[in-house]
């Protein structure tokens, strides 16, 4: 990698600015301004010889200018600032320019750099990033985890690996290396965080090429770096400064949400409601993809109005007389060939190609982007969603895609789709939230696949379209938890999973005639139970799938168990919407909830649910588990014994129990309230 690296040489201050003049081997020299935005969080931003204004990224808050006070010391120049103290090595033998410490974040610097196969500056262009990357190089301490990056399937510590954080479409894949949504900050448990402001690629090699060093490449002409200092907690909080904190939502929401995919009339809908409190389940969110007069399947496009002779006009003002709230599934993206997108065309409305033609997705010839990075496209597709919400009556949208943008897209402000990978969602999520919140006053949640750093203020987010198996459940679980330490606080995912084979094919056979009461229960039974009990104690409860996920439509004792937590969770709600004004997230990971607990760290497949609820799903059959307890007492909430901590300990769960333990000292009735 050396070879195609421009790195630095030198750092000096330019007088007594705020402004770096770093030189890169090449004798090309970069002007950096450096400024402490928030307490104990340095700002690296490289800047035009005009200078850099604000430049209104939708990833960022709207941020205090404090510049650093730089001042020469021996081997270096220090920057500083409130809670911030680092040196960047200015030249000579022994730094050469690589050095930069600040607190526990160190690049290596000569002599350990000489053995070593990264150097921090510039590199030339690659297939990852065809308009080359800035590249920063970390020193991994010996027994340091790292966290972040969004969404991951493979789990939260990222320690060893190599990660493409580059939004994706995964068609119902798990367990793999990529994902819809990539946040760019990492974070390690030594007490350092890097968070890239970018929207674009970063690839991140953890420790994989070399044990003790980590080479984070950041695409773009131009570097804009934020290194933050703290424990686990300090440096969410710091990054929730940067990028915002948690959007809050209507208690109902933290209700039961029941969906498949889909209900093809409204009087299924009606029905399934029906059934459900029948069977004393309680539902407070229905949702239905299958609303328009196209298919989702076929066209995964939002083109076309309501289907009347489904959904006639008025037909959730039967779900609001029995106390249940509607969604609707929508997204950004226009049918190619249609006359809507050829009028949305012509109005410059629609993300265009290098040739000023409408683009189509990176996955699909036959759909185009909207582009809401022109004012006019994004007032146009709000007052579309806005008068949606009003006109059918629902609540709630799922707001799916956004992540297939293509690299040579063009944007109206002029960006480019290498940029707008990963923040398109956000835009996207923003431009629904906007809408929702004028046509509800407040009363609405959309739920979103993509999205990227800042995304946590637009929740809530869903892990995606994972299989019905043992193993999609597990891929779930890691995958809800790596955002959880990424800054998205209320993610979700399809209880029972979304997909199996036989129940996939029926339902693209299905759309062709919108067959109403012909899908399947299609998940293994004790998985499915064993899910909804899992889906209890996560931020948002969700039901979905291409097969049945009511619970009525599975045998005893599965039936019995998911009716259950359906159940508790209606108990719960209070304490949950508590929990989720703290800004932080609701699914706590043992590396955040226990920072000081070493022990803690390697217990990854389980969480803290706000700060009293210990949560370790079932992920296997049989209902055997181990899991960590931290120090104290811990009472069960779903059966099983009560536990003491600290140290392993393995339970063994009847179907109706489930491993989710309150502190002693906070009593069940903290969390479970009839």
């Amino acid at each position: 990698m050396g070879s195609d690296i421009d790195p630095y040489v030198a750092a000096e201050p330019e007088g007594d600015s705020e402004h770096l003049r770093v030189t890169l081997a090449s004798g090309r020299t970069i002007r950096v301004s450096c400024t402490v935005p928030v307490e104990g969080v340095l700002r690296l931003r490289q800047e035009s010889p005009a200078g850099t204004p604000d430049d209104g990224s939708p990833m960022l808050l709207d941020l205090e200018h404090r510049p650093a006070r730089l001042a020469r010391v021996p081997g270096g120049t220090e920057i500083s600032g409130p809670g911030v103290r680092a040196v960047w090595d200015s030249d000579g033998a022994k730094g050469n320019g690589q050095g930069l410490r600040f607190g526990t974040y160190r690049r290596f610097a000569e002599p350990e750099a000489d053995t070593v196969p990264f150097r921090a500056g510039f590199r030339a262009p690659s297939p990852d990033h065809p308009g080359g990357c800035w590249v920063e190089t970390i020193h991994l301490a010996p027994d340091a985890a790292v966290y972040g990056g969004g969404e991951s399937y493979q789990g939260i510590n990222l320690r060893g690996r190599r990660r493409r954080l580059r939004n994706t479409e995964e068609s119902r894949a798990a367990g793999r290396d990529s994902a819809y949504l990539n946040v760019p900050l990492l974070w390690s448990d030594a007490g350092w965080g890097i968070f890239a402001h970018t929207g674009g690629t970063v690839v991140a090699d953890l420790g994989a090429t070399h044990s003790e060093a980590a080479c984070v490449q950041i695409g773009g002409e131009s570097l804009d770096l934020f290194l933050i200092a703290g424990d686990a907690l300090t440096i969410q909080h710091r990054y929730q400064a940067l990028t915002g904190r948690p959007g809050t939502l209507p208690e109902w929401a933290y209700g039961v949400w029941m969906s498949r995919s889909s209900y093809f009339t409204a009087d299924e809908v009606v029905r399934t409601v029906d059934e459900l409190q029948a069977a004393g389940c309680p539902v407070d969110v229905i949702h239905v993809d299958e609303w328009m007069d196209e298919s989702v399947l076929d066209d995964a496009a939002w083109t076309a109005g309501p289907d009347r002779a489904r959904f006639p006009e008025g037909w959730t003002r039967a779900l609001t007389e029995r106390g249940v709230r509607a969604s609707l599934w929508i997204n950004p993206y226009i049918t190619a060939g249609t006359p809507l997108a050829d009028e949305l065309a012509a109005r410059g409305y629609l993300v265009r190609d290098p040739d000023g033609g409408p683009i189509a997705t990176a996955d699909s010839p036959d759909t185009y982007v909207l582009d809401f990075t022109n004012p006019q496209a994004r007032a146009w597709w709000n007052h579309r969603l806005t008068r949606t919400l009003r006109e059918e009556g629902n609540a709630a949208v799922l707001a799916d895609f956004g992540e297939e943008i293509p690299d040579h897209a063009v944007f109206a402000d002029g960006s480019r789709g290498i940029e707008r990978r990963n923040s398109y969602g956000l835009i996207y999520q923003d431009a629904v939230r906007e809408a929702g919140l004028r046509a509800r006053e407040g009363d609405f949640v959309s739920i979103s696949r993509s999205g990227t750093a800042g995304s946590q203020r637009d929740p809530a987010h869903w892990a995606g379209d994972l299989p019905s198996t043992w193993s999609g459940m597990v891929s779930t679980l890691r995958g809800v938890l790596s955002m959880s330490l990424s800054g998205v606080s209320i993610v979700t995912h399809d209880a029972g999973g979304y997909w199996t084979p036989e129940s996939y094919e029926l339902a693209t056979k299905l759309r062709s005639a919108m067959t109403p009461d012909a899908v399947f229960a299609d998940v293994e039974p004790e998985l499915y139970a064993r899910w909804a009990q899992w889906a209890a104690f996560t931020p948002i409860m969700r039901f979905h799938g291409v097969g049945r996920r009511e619970p009525t439509a599975y045998p005893e004792p599965a039936r019995g168990a998911a009716i259950a937590a359906c159940r508790l969770r209606a108990r719960m709600r209070g304490y949950i919407a508590e929990a989720a004004a703290g800004g932080m997230p609701l699914m706590r990971p043992m590396p955040l909830a226990f920072p000081d607990d070493r022990a803690a760290r390697d217990a990854d497949l389980q969480y803290m649910f706000g700060d009293d609820v210990l949560v370790a799903p079932v992920i296997e059959p049989d209902g055997r588990r181990l899991l960590y307890v931290p120090a104290g007492e811990w009472t069960p909430l779903v059966g099983c014994p009560p536990l003491s901590g600290p140290g392993w300990r393995e339970v063994q769960c009847a179907p109706d129990e489930f491993p989710a333990f309150v502190r002693a000292e906070r009593g069940v009735g903290a969390v479970s309230r009839d």
